[in-house]
């Protein structure tokens, strides 16, 4: 499970404090039977010229603004094991590349957010976080054909993610307007998807393009290019062939 969540700041009865949302939900997690995993703090790059707030620049009431977020990783039982030779081959096709994994699995991210607002809609916000949000998550804790489930699917962007990187998806939430303006934009959004699945294979020919001759010792059997480890020699990225929308539900095919 994977929690993205700030903290928050508040004044109540005349008293201005921190409400530290994400230790709460940790809490909560490990009482609901979950370990926590090491987690990740997302900064958000600001353009804002004001670094903190209260007082101006008058000592002593000021206070640091909030300039990061935080994505929660928990597990529940023990690590997940492929015992058969099938599921050992989908977690080899599963796999990421080798700077992809240094990149991904470090404690910060910078990624800059998105826009939050709402047309025609009953709230103002959204919620939303970037693709590269979820792709990083999907791509980090699970396989190829697995099941990602978002319980406040707000405009889709889980439910994007997973298509683009060939998983199915479970998305819910209780604004039904926001559903169908999500599934009516899904051809749009996913075009923006593919994008970054594409920007993989870009990403690790310019890595490729700097390492040292000889330090890549395998060979991708898909792609003709060299990688760094055994383990990414099988990596291949299906390509999304055909999209159809029936009610609320998303089909999606590959070749």
């Amino acid at each position: 499970a994977c929690i993205n969540i700030g903290d928050a700041t508040r004044t109540v009865n005349t008293e201005f404090r921190l409400y530290p949302n994400h230790s709460r939900i940790i809490e909560s997690f490990v009482q609901l039977g979950f370990n926590n995993l090491p987690n990740v703090i997302w900064k958000k790059p600001t353009n804002s010229p004001n670094k903190f707030m209260g007082s101006g620049t008058l000592p002593v009431g000021a206070y640091v603004t909030l300039e990061h977020e935080y994505i929660l990783v928990f597990r529940k039982g023990e690590k997940r094991k492929f015992p058969t030779n099938d599921e050992k081959a989908k977690r080899l096709e599963s796999a990421f590349f080798w700077e992809e994994r240094n990149r991904w699995f470090s404690d910060t991210w910078d990624l800059k957010g998105i826009s939050q607002k709402l047309l025609n809609q009953n709230r103002s916000r959204s919620a939303a976080y970037p693709v590269e949000v979820p792709h990083r998550l999907i791509n980090m804790y699970s396989l190829i054909g697995d099941t990602v489930l978002d319980p406040f699917n707000g405009t889709g962007t889980t439910t994007m993610a997973a298509i683009a990187n060939t998983r199915n998806s479970i998305g819910f939430d209780i604004d039904k307007n926001l559903l169908q303006t999500t599934i009516e934009s899904t051809p749009q959004q996913l075009k923006h998807c593919q994008l970054i699945v594409n920007e993989r294979l870009q990403q690790h020919k310019k890595f490729v393009a700097h390492c040292e001759k000889g330090s890549l010792g395998h060979h991708n059997k898909h792609y003709n290019f060299p990688v760094k480890t055994r383990q990414e020699t099988t990596i291949k990225f299906p390509v999304l062939d055909e999209l159809t929308i029936q009610n609320d539900t998303i089909i999606a095919l590959y070749k």
